[in-house]
Protein backbone atom coordinates (compact mmCIF):
# COMPACT_ATOMS: atom_id res chain seq x y z
CA UNK A 1 0.00 0.00 0.00
CA UNK A 2 1.30 3.44 -0.97
CA UNK A 3 1.60 5.30 2.34
CA UNK A 4 1.11 9.07 2.57
CA UNK A 5 4.28 11.15 2.56
CA UNK A 6 4.36 12.38 6.15
CA UNK A 7 7.40 14.59 5.61
CA UNK A 8 5.69 16.31 2.69
CA UNK A 9 2.49 16.72 4.74
CA UNK A 10 4.52 18.29 7.55
CA UNK A 11 6.27 20.60 5.07
CA UNK A 12 2.93 21.73 3.63
CA UNK A 13 1.57 22.26 7.15
CA UNK A 14 4.60 24.40 8.05
CA UNK A 15 4.29 26.38 4.82
CA UNK A 16 0.63 27.13 5.50
CA UNK A 17 1.32 28.13 9.11
CA UNK A 18 4.24 30.28 8.02
CA UNK A 19 2.16 32.01 5.34
CA UNK A 20 -0.53 32.75 7.93
CA UNK A 21 2.10 34.50 10.04
CA UNK A 22 3.93 36.37 7.29
CA UNK A 23 1.16 37.42 4.89
CA UNK A 24 0.07 40.63 6.59
CA UNK A 25 -1.00 42.84 3.68
CA UNK A 26 -2.56 42.27 0.26
CA UNK A 27 0.76 43.04 -1.40
CA UNK A 28 2.29 40.12 0.51
CA UNK A 29 -0.42 37.80 -0.82
CA UNK A 30 0.02 39.05 -4.39
CA UNK A 31 3.82 38.67 -4.23
CA UNK A 32 3.44 35.06 -3.08
CA UNK A 33 0.92 34.35 -5.85
CA UNK A 34 3.30 35.80 -8.46
CA UNK A 35 6.14 33.63 -7.16
CA UNK A 36 4.02 30.46 -7.24
CA UNK A 37 2.78 31.30 -10.75
CA UNK A 38 6.36 31.51 -12.01
CA UNK A 39 7.02 28.06 -10.55
CA UNK A 40 3.96 26.72 -12.40
CA UNK A 41 5.37 27.36 -15.87
CA UNK A 42 6.89 23.88 -16.39
CA UNK A 43 3.47 22.44 -15.50
CA UNK A 44 1.82 24.76 -18.04
CA UNK A 45 4.34 23.65 -20.68
CA UNK A 46 3.46 20.00 -19.95
CA UNK A 47 -0.28 20.56 -20.34
CA UNK A 48 -1.30 20.03 -24.00
CA UNK A 49 -4.25 22.44 -23.95
CA UNK A 50 -2.18 25.43 -22.81
CA UNK A 51 1.46 24.51 -23.52
CA UNK A 52 1.70 27.29 -26.09
CA UNK A 53 0.99 29.86 -23.35
CA UNK A 54 3.87 28.86 -21.06
CA UNK A 55 5.62 31.95 -19.72
CA UNK A 56 2.65 34.23 -20.39
CA UNK A 57 0.88 36.32 -17.71
CA UNK A 58 -2.15 34.66 -16.16
CA UNK A 59 -4.59 37.10 -17.76
CA UNK A 60 -3.57 35.82 -21.22
CA UNK A 61 -5.08 32.42 -20.45
CA UNK A 62 -8.69 31.65 -21.43
CA UNK A 63 -11.34 31.42 -18.74
CA UNK A 64 -12.61 27.85 -18.72
CA UNK A 65 -15.88 26.26 -17.66
CA UNK A 66 -15.66 23.04 -15.60
CA UNK A 67 -17.59 21.17 -18.30
CA UNK A 68 -14.94 22.15 -20.85
CA UNK A 69 -12.22 20.67 -18.66
CA UNK A 70 -14.25 17.47 -18.28
CA UNK A 71 -14.74 17.22 -22.04
CA UNK A 72 -11.05 17.88 -22.71
CA UNK A 73 -9.67 15.66 -19.96
CA UNK A 74 -6.85 14.26 -22.11
CA UNK A 75 -5.54 17.74 -22.96
CA UNK A 76 -5.90 18.98 -19.37
CA UNK A 77 -3.69 16.48 -17.57
CA UNK A 78 0.10 16.30 -17.65
CA UNK A 79 0.33 12.51 -17.35
CA UNK A 80 -1.05 11.44 -20.74
CA UNK A 81 -4.01 9.69 -19.11
CA UNK A 82 -7.22 8.93 -20.96
CA UNK A 83 -10.60 9.70 -19.46
CA UNK A 84 -11.72 6.06 -19.63
CA UNK A 85 -8.71 4.90 -17.65
CA UNK A 86 -9.14 7.60 -15.01
CA UNK A 87 -12.88 6.95 -14.67
CA UNK A 88 -12.25 3.23 -14.18
CA UNK A 89 -9.83 4.03 -11.35
CA UNK A 90 -12.32 6.49 -9.82
CA UNK A 91 -15.04 3.82 -9.87
CA UNK A 92 -12.62 1.41 -8.17
CA UNK A 93 -11.99 4.02 -5.47
CA UNK A 94 -15.72 4.34 -4.83
CA UNK A 95 -15.88 0.56 -4.48
CA UNK A 96 -13.24 0.66 -1.74
CA UNK A 97 -9.93 0.29 -3.57
CA UNK A 98 -7.10 2.82 -3.69
CA UNK A 99 -8.19 4.12 -7.09
CA UNK A 100 -4.66 4.38 -8.50
CA UNK A 101 -4.50 5.19 -12.20
CA UNK A 102 -0.68 5.41 -12.28
CA UNK A 103 2.02 4.87 -9.63
CA UNK A 104 1.07 7.19 -6.76
CA UNK A 105 -1.65 8.92 -8.80
CA UNK A 106 -5.26 8.47 -7.69
CA UNK A 107 -8.51 9.35 -9.44
CA UNK A 108 -11.86 10.21 -7.91
CA UNK A 109 -15.27 11.73 -8.52
CA UNK A 110 -16.64 14.87 -6.94
CA UNK A 111 -20.17 15.04 -5.56
CA UNK A 112 -21.47 16.87 -8.62
CA UNK A 113 -23.50 19.84 -7.36
CA UNK A 114 -24.80 20.57 -10.84
CA UNK A 115 -25.69 16.95 -11.53
CA UNK A 116 -22.49 15.75 -13.25
CA UNK A 117 -19.67 14.53 -11.01
CA UNK A 118 -16.28 16.00 -11.79
CA UNK A 119 -13.30 13.69 -12.38
CA UNK A 120 -10.13 14.64 -10.58
CA UNK A 121 -6.55 13.40 -10.31
CA UNK A 122 -4.05 13.82 -7.51
CA UNK A 123 -0.50 12.60 -7.13
CA UNK A 124 1.13 11.50 -3.88
CA UNK A 125 2.82 14.91 -3.59
CA UNK A 126 -0.43 16.75 -4.30
CA UNK A 127 -2.28 14.73 -1.66
CA UNK A 128 0.42 15.59 0.86
CA UNK A 129 0.21 19.28 -0.02
CA UNK A 130 -3.58 19.20 0.26
CA UNK A 131 -3.59 17.41 3.62
CA UNK A 132 -0.91 19.63 5.10
CA UNK A 133 -2.74 22.75 4.03
CA UNK A 134 -6.09 21.37 5.21
CA UNK A 135 -4.77 20.43 8.66
CA UNK A 136 -3.12 23.84 9.06
CA UNK A 137 -6.33 25.65 8.13
CA UNK A 138 -8.78 23.57 10.18
CA UNK A 139 -6.90 22.46 13.28
CA UNK A 140 -5.01 24.22 16.03
CA UNK A 141 -1.41 23.35 16.81
CA UNK A 142 -2.60 21.65 20.00
CA UNK A 143 -4.96 19.40 18.04
CA UNK A 144 -2.03 17.76 16.29
CA UNK A 145 -0.38 16.61 19.51
CA UNK A 146 -3.32 14.58 20.78
CA UNK A 147 -5.25 11.67 19.23
CA UNK A 148 -8.05 12.86 16.95
CA UNK A 149 -11.17 11.18 15.64
CA UNK A 150 -12.38 12.76 12.41
CA UNK A 151 -15.64 11.73 10.74
CA UNK A 152 -16.46 12.75 7.18
CA UNK A 153 -19.88 12.39 5.53
CA UNK A 154 -19.72 12.51 1.74
CA UNK A 155 -21.21 10.81 -1.31
CA UNK A 156 -18.24 8.51 -1.90
CA UNK A 157 -14.79 7.76 -0.52
CA UNK A 158 -11.53 8.26 -2.42
CA UNK A 159 -7.78 8.08 -1.84
CA UNK A 160 -7.51 11.76 -0.90
CA UNK A 161 -9.69 11.19 2.17
CA UNK A 162 -8.25 7.75 2.92
CA UNK A 163 -4.83 9.34 3.45
CA UNK A 164 -6.23 11.39 6.35
CA UNK A 165 -6.49 8.23 8.44
CA UNK A 166 -2.94 7.18 7.57
CA UNK A 167 -1.15 10.23 8.93
CA UNK A 168 -0.46 8.97 12.46
CA UNK A 169 -2.56 10.13 15.40
CA UNK A 170 -5.77 10.57 13.41
CA UNK A 171 -8.53 7.97 13.39
CA UNK A 172 -10.77 8.51 10.40
CA UNK A 173 -14.34 7.40 9.70
CA UNK A 174 -15.94 7.81 6.28
CA UNK A 175 -19.75 7.70 6.20
CA UNK A 176 -21.56 7.57 2.87
CA UNK A 177 -24.47 9.89 2.17
CA UNK A 178 -26.29 6.85 0.82
CA UNK A 179 -26.28 5.15 4.21
CA UNK A 180 -29.54 4.84 6.14
CA UNK A 181 -29.87 7.96 8.38
CA UNK A 182 -30.61 5.92 11.51
CA UNK A 183 -27.56 3.70 10.93
CA UNK A 184 -25.42 6.75 10.17
CA UNK A 185 -26.48 8.35 13.46
CA UNK A 186 -25.60 5.21 15.41
CA UNK A 187 -22.21 4.80 13.71
CA UNK A 188 -21.25 8.40 14.42
CA UNK A 189 -22.41 8.20 18.02
CA UNK A 190 -20.33 5.04 18.52
CA UNK A 191 -17.26 6.62 16.86
CA UNK A 192 -17.51 9.77 19.04
CA UNK A 193 -15.77 12.12 16.61
CA UNK A 194 -13.77 15.11 17.81
CA UNK A 195 -14.24 16.71 14.39
CA UNK A 196 -17.25 16.15 12.16
CA UNK A 197 -17.55 17.28 8.55
CA UNK A 198 -20.72 16.92 6.53
CA UNK A 199 -23.26 18.66 4.32
CA UNK A 200 -25.96 20.73 6.07
CA UNK A 201 -28.79 18.29 5.38
CA UNK A 202 -26.86 15.53 7.15
CA UNK A 203 -26.00 17.77 10.10
CA UNK A 204 -29.66 18.83 10.33
CA UNK A 205 -30.74 15.17 10.36
CA UNK A 206 -28.21 14.43 13.11
CA UNK A 207 -29.52 17.39 15.10
CA UNK A 208 -33.13 16.15 14.84
CA UNK A 209 -32.14 12.64 15.94
CA UNK A 210 -30.01 14.07 18.74
CA UNK A 211 -33.03 15.95 20.06
CA UNK A 212 -35.38 12.98 19.78
CA UNK A 213 -32.91 10.53 21.39
CA UNK A 214 -31.70 12.99 24.05
CA UNK A 215 -28.11 12.24 23.06
CA UNK A 216 -24.99 14.38 23.42
CA UNK A 217 -21.85 14.99 21.37
CA UNK A 218 -18.31 15.89 22.40
CA UNK A 219 -17.24 17.76 19.27
CA UNK A 220 -14.25 20.07 19.22
CA UNK A 221 -15.03 21.37 15.75
CA UNK A 222 -17.92 21.04 13.31
CA UNK A 223 -17.64 21.87 9.61
CA UNK A 224 -20.10 21.92 6.74
CA UNK A 225 -19.73 22.11 2.99
CA UNK A 226 -21.19 21.04 -0.38
CA UNK A 227 -24.48 22.89 0.33
CA UNK A 228 -25.49 26.30 1.67
CA UNK A 229 -26.49 26.72 5.30
CA UNK A 230 -28.37 29.77 6.51
CA UNK A 231 -27.57 31.73 9.65
CA UNK A 232 -30.66 30.50 11.52
CA UNK A 233 -30.04 26.84 10.70
CA UNK A 234 -26.38 27.26 11.61
CA UNK A 235 -27.35 28.55 15.05
CA UNK A 236 -29.87 25.76 15.64
CA UNK A 237 -27.51 22.95 14.62
CA UNK A 238 -24.72 24.45 16.70
CA UNK A 239 -26.91 24.63 19.80
CA UNK A 240 -27.99 20.98 19.44
CA UNK A 241 -24.65 19.40 18.48
CA UNK A 242 -22.63 21.57 20.85
CA UNK A 243 -20.23 23.12 18.33
CA UNK A 244 -20.55 26.01 15.87
CA UNK A 245 -20.82 24.77 12.27
CA UNK A 246 -18.10 26.52 10.28
CA UNK A 247 -18.11 26.64 6.47
CA UNK A 248 -15.71 24.88 4.11
CA UNK A 249 -15.54 25.55 0.39
CA UNK A 250 -14.16 22.54 -1.44
CA UNK A 251 -14.69 21.72 -5.12
CA UNK A 252 -13.25 19.48 -7.82
CA UNK A 253 -11.21 22.54 -8.73
CA UNK A 254 -9.51 22.72 -5.32
CA UNK A 255 -9.71 23.62 -1.64
CA UNK A 256 -11.14 27.08 -2.22
CA UNK A 257 -11.74 28.55 1.23
CA UNK A 258 -11.58 27.75 4.96
CA UNK A 259 -12.86 29.40 8.14
CA UNK A 260 -10.71 31.40 10.53
CA UNK A 261 -11.03 31.02 14.32
CA UNK A 262 -14.04 33.34 14.24
CA UNK A 263 -15.85 31.10 11.75
CA UNK A 264 -15.49 33.55 8.84
CA UNK A 265 -14.75 32.03 5.45
CA UNK A 266 -11.45 33.14 3.87
CA UNK A 267 -10.34 32.36 0.33
CA UNK A 268 -7.17 30.25 0.26
CA UNK A 269 -5.26 32.85 -1.69
CA UNK A 270 -1.95 31.67 -0.28
CA UNK A 271 -2.13 28.76 -2.76
CA UNK A 272 -4.80 29.96 -5.21
CA UNK A 273 -5.33 32.98 -7.42
CA UNK A 274 -9.04 33.84 -7.30
CA UNK A 275 -10.42 36.44 -9.68
CA UNK A 276 -13.88 37.89 -9.05
CA UNK A 277 -16.45 37.94 -11.84
CA UNK A 278 -19.25 40.30 -10.74
CA UNK A 279 -22.87 39.12 -10.85
CA UNK A 280 -25.00 41.92 -12.35
CA UNK A 281 -27.63 43.42 -10.08
CA UNK A 282 -25.96 42.16 -6.90
CA UNK A 283 -22.85 42.64 -4.76
CA UNK A 284 -21.98 38.99 -5.37
CA UNK A 285 -19.30 37.42 -7.56
CA UNK A 286 -18.42 34.02 -8.96
CA UNK A 287 -14.80 32.91 -8.50
CA UNK A 288 -12.39 32.24 -11.34
CA UNK A 289 -9.88 29.87 -9.75
CA UNK A 290 -6.25 29.13 -10.55
CA UNK A 291 -4.59 26.52 -8.35
CA UNK A 292 -0.95 27.55 -8.01
CA UNK A 293 0.32 24.14 -6.86
CA UNK A 294 -1.62 21.54 -8.81
CA UNK A 295 0.49 19.63 -11.31
CA UNK A 296 -1.17 16.41 -12.53
CA UNK A 297 -4.42 18.10 -13.58
CA UNK A 298 -3.86 21.88 -13.75
CA UNK A 299 -6.76 24.14 -12.84
CA UNK A 300 -6.07 27.49 -14.48
CA UNK A 301 -8.72 30.24 -14.68
CA UNK A 302 -11.63 27.89 -14.07
CA UNK A 303 -14.90 29.75 -13.62
CA UNK A 304 -17.01 28.18 -10.88
CA UNK A 305 -20.76 28.64 -10.59
CA UNK A 306 -20.94 29.45 -6.88
CA UNK A 307 -22.22 32.74 -5.49
CA UNK A 308 -19.93 34.53 -3.05
CA UNK A 309 -20.51 37.80 -1.21
CA UNK A 310 -17.44 39.56 0.22
CA UNK A 311 -17.53 40.89 3.74
CA UNK A 312 -17.45 44.64 4.12
CA UNK A 313 -14.02 45.49 5.43
CA UNK A 314 -11.40 43.19 6.85
CA UNK A 315 -12.20 40.26 9.12
CA UNK A 316 -11.50 40.83 12.81
CA UNK A 317 -8.95 37.98 12.66
CA UNK A 318 -6.67 40.34 10.73
CA UNK A 319 -5.95 38.02 7.79
CA UNK A 320 -5.35 39.71 4.42
CA UNK A 321 -6.98 36.73 2.68
CA UNK A 322 -10.33 37.80 1.25
CA UNK A 323 -13.17 37.21 3.72
CA UNK A 324 -16.59 36.26 2.38
CA UNK A 325 -19.96 35.14 3.61
CA UNK A 326 -20.49 31.37 3.24
CA UNK A 327 -21.35 30.15 -0.25
CA UNK A 328 -25.09 30.83 -0.64
CA UNK A 329 -25.87 28.77 -3.71
CA UNK A 330 -25.32 28.41 -7.42
CA UNK A 331 -25.41 31.24 -9.91
CA UNK A 332 -28.01 29.29 -11.86
CA UNK A 333 -30.36 29.43 -8.86
CA UNK A 334 -30.32 33.20 -8.49
CA UNK A 335 -33.89 34.47 -8.67
CA UNK A 336 -33.99 36.89 -11.57
CA UNK A 337 -36.82 38.71 -13.31
CA UNK A 338 -36.87 41.83 -15.49
CA UNK A 339 -38.06 43.74 -12.43
CA UNK A 340 -35.39 42.59 -10.01
CA UNK A 341 -32.89 40.07 -8.70
CA UNK A 342 -33.12 38.27 -5.34
CA UNK A 343 -30.03 36.40 -4.05
CA UNK A 344 -30.49 32.99 -2.37
CA UNK A 345 -29.38 34.22 1.07
CA UNK A 346 -32.20 36.74 1.13
CA UNK A 347 -34.73 34.02 0.31
CA UNK A 348 -33.28 31.66 2.91
CA UNK A 349 -33.39 34.27 5.66
CA UNK A 350 -36.97 35.18 4.79
CA UNK A 351 -38.31 31.62 4.83
CA UNK A 352 -36.35 30.44 7.87
CA UNK A 353 -37.69 33.38 9.85
CA UNK A 354 -41.24 32.36 8.88
CA UNK A 355 -41.04 28.60 9.55
CA UNK A 356 -38.13 28.16 11.96
CA UNK A 357 -34.54 26.97 11.52
CA UNK A 358 -35.25 23.26 11.97
CA UNK A 359 -37.88 22.89 9.23
CA UNK A 360 -37.06 21.50 5.80
CA UNK A 361 -38.43 23.40 2.80
CA UNK A 362 -37.77 24.24 -0.83
CA UNK A 363 -38.61 27.28 -2.94
CA UNK A 364 -38.48 27.09 -6.74
CA UNK A 365 -38.84 30.24 -8.81
CA UNK A 366 -39.48 30.64 -12.52
CA UNK A 367 -40.64 33.32 -14.90
CA UNK A 368 -44.24 32.45 -13.97
CA UNK A 369 -43.92 32.62 -10.18
CA UNK A 370 -42.68 30.72 -7.11
CA UNK A 371 -43.61 27.30 -5.67
CA UNK A 372 -42.85 26.72 -1.98
CA UNK A 373 -42.78 23.25 -0.40
CA UNK A 374 -42.91 22.62 3.36
CA UNK A 375 -44.76 20.34 5.72
CA UNK A 376 -48.43 21.08 6.41
CA UNK A 377 -49.45 24.61 7.30
CA UNK A 378 -45.83 25.74 7.31
CA UNK A 379 -46.00 25.79 3.52
CA UNK A 380 -48.59 28.58 3.73
CA UNK A 381 -46.43 30.54 6.18
CA UNK A 382 -43.42 30.20 3.89
CA UNK A 383 -45.45 31.19 0.83
CA UNK A 384 -46.79 34.28 2.58
CA UNK A 385 -43.25 35.31 3.52
CA UNK A 386 -42.10 34.88 -0.08
CA UNK A 387 -45.10 36.89 -1.32
CA UNK A 388 -44.07 39.78 0.91
CA UNK A 389 -40.46 39.45 -0.24
CA UNK A 390 -41.48 39.70 -3.90
CA UNK A 391 -43.68 42.70 -3.14
CA UNK A 392 -40.76 44.43 -1.43
CA UNK A 393 -38.83 44.03 -4.71
CA UNK A 394 -41.82 45.26 -6.78
CA UNK A 395 -42.28 41.83 -8.33
CA UNK A 396 -45.91 40.87 -8.91
CA UNK A 397 -46.03 37.11 -9.42
CA UNK A 398 -48.08 34.32 -7.83
CA UNK A 399 -46.65 32.21 -5.00
CA UNK A 400 -48.02 28.67 -4.63
CA UNK A 401 -47.68 26.55 -1.48
CA UNK A 402 -47.35 22.75 -1.52
CA UNK A 403 -47.91 21.12 1.91
CA UNK A 404 -45.31 18.39 1.52
CA UNK A 405 -41.80 17.65 2.76
CA UNK A 406 -39.46 18.24 -0.20
CA UNK A 407 -37.49 15.32 -1.56
CA UNK A 408 -33.84 16.22 -2.18
CA UNK A 409 -31.17 14.33 -4.04
CA UNK A 410 -27.61 13.71 -2.86
CA UNK A 411 -27.28 17.48 -2.51
CA UNK A 412 -29.93 19.63 -0.91
CA UNK A 413 -30.85 22.63 -3.05
CA UNK A 414 -33.48 24.57 -1.17
CA UNK A 415 -33.51 27.61 -3.42
CA UNK A 416 -33.83 26.96 -7.12
CA UNK A 417 -34.53 28.70 -10.39
CA UNK A 418 -36.33 26.75 -13.10
CA UNK A 419 -36.17 27.72 -16.75
CA UNK A 420 -38.78 25.12 -17.58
Amino acid sequence: MDRPDRKAIAAAWLDARWSALTLRQRRDVEARQARLWRRMQPVVAATPAIAHLAGQPLDRFPIMQPRELRAGFVDWNTLGLTRDRAEAAARDAEAGSEGLVAPGVAAGFSTGSSGTPGLFLNSRAERAAYLGHLLARLLTVGDLFSPLRIALCLRADNRLYQDVGRTGRIRFLFVSLGEDPAARFQRLQAFRPDILIGPPHVLAELARRTQSHDQAWSLRRLFYGAEPMGKAERGWIGSVLGARPDPLYQATEGFIAAPCRHGTLHLNEDVLNIEREPVPGTDRFVPVVTDLRRTSQPMIRVRLGDLLQPLEGRCVCGSPLTATHPVEGRLEDLWRWPGGVIPPRVVETTISKAVGPDIDWRATASREGVVVEAEGLLADAAAEAVTQLLAAHNIDLPVTSLPQVPVHGIKRRRIRWSDG
